[in-house]
C-alpha cells in the first residue's frame, strides 16, 4: 500500500528552517512543500524558488484559509509559537514546533489542550533526542545498566555574541526569557529523557546578567530534585569569556557513570570498572542527522497516526520547571513543585 503524501507548510524562513528543516523536507519522498509563510519579501521569494514551494504567503491566517495542508512546521520567534500553533491546530493541521514550545507553561498548556481537543499531533523539535549517541545512552540507562540514577550534570556555555537580526531574542516580552529558555530547555529535556527523571519536587535557581527592564538573563545555574532522590544540576550561559563554546552532559548512577560529549560509559562488573562504550562512526554529522531523523519521525507519525517521541505534554512539564526556576531566581528561595 503506497504511503500518504504529507502536505507541509513551513512557517518562518530563518536560520533553523534554512539549515535544518527545509533541506530534509525537499529530499523526503513522501512530502509536498505546499506553502511557505515568511514576512520578509526577499527571503520569501528566494526560499520559495529554491525549495520549489507551490505557494508563498506573508500571513499565516490567509495561508490556512486558502491551502489544503496536513501539517505546519513552525520556525518563528518564541512569542509567535503559541498563537500560530493554536491557529494551525484549529484549522485541522498537525504541528511541529521549534523549541522552546512556548514562552511559559501557561501558553504551552493552551497549545497542548488545543491539540488534544482537535485530535492532532503537537510535536516539539527536540532534535537532540534523535542523535545516535543519545539514543544509545537512553536505552542503556533505561535497562538499568548504571543502576539508580543519582546525579545528572548538564551544561551549555556559549561565547558572548552580537545577536544582530535576532534582536527579539533579548526582549523578554518576545523571547520569554534568556539562556534558560534557549539553552536550558533542550538540556533539561535531554536530561529528563535520557535519565528517566520524573516528578520534580524542588527547584533552586540563580540568574545573572539581566540588564534593564525587559532584559533577559545571560547566565543561570539551577538544581532540580526529583521523586526518588535524583538531582539535576544545570548550568547555562550565553556570555562565556573563553575561546570557544562548551557543552557537557554527565550521568552518575549507583553502578556506573556516563559522559555524552563524547560518549563514554563505565559500569561496575565483577568488582572492576569496565568501559562498555559502543563504537560509533565518527564520520557521521550527528547534528544534521538528528534533524533528518526528527522530521522523518514527524512525517511517519502523521502517516501512521502515532504519538511522537517529543510530545507537547512533555514540553509542558519542562516549562513548569522553568517557570519555577524563574520564580526561585526572583524570590531567592527554593520553590516546591507538584
Amino acid at each position: 500500500m503506497p504511503r500518504k503524501t504529507v502536505r507541509i507548510a513551513v512557517i518562518g524562513g530563518g536560520n533553523v528552517a534554512q539549515v535544518a528543516h527545509l533541506p530534509v523536507y525537499r529530499n523526503h519522498p513522501d512530502v509536498a512543500l505546499v506553502a511557505l509563510v515568511e514576512e520578509d519579501p526577499v527571503k520569501r521569494r528566494n526560499l520559495a524558488r529554491q525549495y520549489s514551494f507551490e505557494k508563498s504567503y506573508d500571513d499565516l491566517t490567509r495561508m490556512l484559509a486558502k491551502e489544503d495542508i496536513d501539517a505546519v512546521d513552525i520556525c518563528t520567534p518564541n512569542y509567535l509559537h503559541a498563537p500560530m500553533a493554536i491557529a494551525a491546530l484549529r484549522a485541522g493541521c498537525h504541528v511541529l514546533c521549534e523549541k522552546p514550545l512556548a514562552r511559559n507553561a501557561t501558553e504551552a498548556r493552551r497549545m497542548v489542550d488545543t491539540a488534544s481537543k482537535c485530535k492532532k499531533i503537537l510535536m516539539v523539535a527536540m532534535n537532540n533526542r534523535f542523535r545516535q549517541d543519545v539514543e544509545i545512552l537512553q536505552k542503556f540507562i533505561k535497562r538499568g545498566e548504571l543502576g539508580d540514577v543519582q546525579i545528572v550534570k548538564a551544561g551549555w556555555r556559549r561565547t558572548a555574541q552580537d545577536w544582530g537580526e535576532r534582536q527579539w531574542f533579548t526582549d523578554e516580552s518576545k523571547a520569554g526569557g534568556g539562556v534558560l529558555l534557549d539553552l536550558g530547555i533542550p538540556k533539561m529535556d535531554l536530561a529528563m529523557w535520557i535519565a528517566g527523571l520524573k516528578k520534580p519536587t524542588r527547584v533552586t535557581c540563580n540568574v545573572f546578567g539581566r540588564v534593564g527592564k525587559g532584559g533577559v538573563e545571560e547566565s543561570a545555574c539551577a538544581i532540580v530534585n526529583f521523586t526518588g532522590g535524583a538531582c539535576l544540576i544545570l548550568e547555562v550561559t550565553g556570555n562565556l569569556r573563553e575561546a570557544r563554546d562548551d557543552t557537557y552532559f554527565q550521568v552518575f548512577g549507583s553502578k556506573g557513570a556516563a559522559n555524552l560529549h563524547p560518549l563514554k560509559i563505565h559500569k561496575a562488573m565483577h568488582g572492576q570498572l569496565v568501559n562498555v562504550t559502543p563504537s560509533l562512526d565518527g564520520r557521521r554529522n550527528t547534528y544534521k542527522e538528528s534533524y533528518k531523523k526528527e522530521i522523518e519521525h514527524f512525517v511517519e507519525c502523521i502517516q501512521k497516526r502515532r504519538s511522537p517521541r517529543t510530545t507537547g505534554k512533555e514540553a509542558l512539564g519542562v516549562l513548569k520547571i522553568l517557570d519555577a526556576m524563574y520564580e526561585s531566581a526572583s524570590t531567592g528561595r527554593e520553590v516546591t513543585l507538584g
